[in-house]
């Protein structure tokens, strides 16, 4: 008995390679979005572990803290107020700082501090050489430290006076951001937490009144507590 051969035409083999085609893209569709799962929302616990690793280093470089309070978050704004706290929590300098330019309203609605208060005192080229004594050699560790770091080079600006510095700093915030593990698909970053926030988590019993002295002994508190370490 003769076999039977299936008579194949072009209709069927276009239709067996749209088939194909299709399947093969729905895998690499499937595998595309698993990766970017992967790639994008890193799994919290090993972010955790390792943020409170590099929280135990910091401490034991016993880093100072600073923070500042400024006339506003732009470009041009400068710093109104600073605080450094040494890594035993003892305030090694704090100081208003007299801008080039007034304090603006909104800005005096958040941290309480006015033109009038800063009137006496001296500005940001006077004191740099005593702030620039205490900070350097040292880790500088802030909550949001690229900030911190920009109005200290701000306030240099606004004096035409030339930014040469190479500080080791580290971001608290960020660490802190990693330490919670709460992913944020709008910023595809972990999510930022306020500074009194942190403080909450970890129940300190410390004041977060937009000042920098309480912040910066609030930042060192926050960065302790990650450690697992007394503050």
């Amino acid at each position: 008995m003769a076999q039977y051969q299936p008579r194949v035409t072009a209709a069927h083999t276009s239709l067996l390679a749209a088939i194909l085609i299709s399947r093969s893209n729905c895998r690499n569709s499937w595998n595309g979005i698993n990766r970017q799962r992967f790639m994008t929302n890193p799994a919290p616990e090993p972010l955790k572990q390792n943020a409170i690793q590099t929280a135990a280093r910091w401490v034991a470089e016993k880093p100072v803290y600073i923070d500042t309070e400024t006339t506003g978050l732009d470009k041009t704004d400068e710093i109104v107020e600073i605080s450094i706290v040494d890594f035993n929590g003892s305030v090694l300098y704090s100081s208003l700082v007299k801008p080039s330019k007034s304090i603006p309203a909104e800005a005096s609605r958040i941290h309480g501090i006015t033109n009038e208060m800063v009137a006496s005192s001296q500005n940001w080229l006077v004191q740099w050489p005593t702030i620039r004594n205490i900070l350097y050699g040292r880790t500088i560790a802030a909550y949001n430290a690229p900030f911190d770091l920009r109005m200290m080079q701000q306030s240099h600006a606004a004096y035409k006076f030339p930014w040469r510095e190479n500080f080791k700093v580290v971001d608290v915030l960020a660490l802190y951001s990693d330490y919670r593990g709460v992913w944020n698909p709008v910023r595809g970053s972990m999510k930022y937490f306020k500074l009194e926030e942190a403080g909450a988590s970890f129940q300190i019993a410390l004041p977060n009144a937009h000042r920098s002295t309480a912040d910066s002994i609030l930042t060192r508190a926050v960065l302790h507590s990650m450690a697992g370490q007394p503050f």
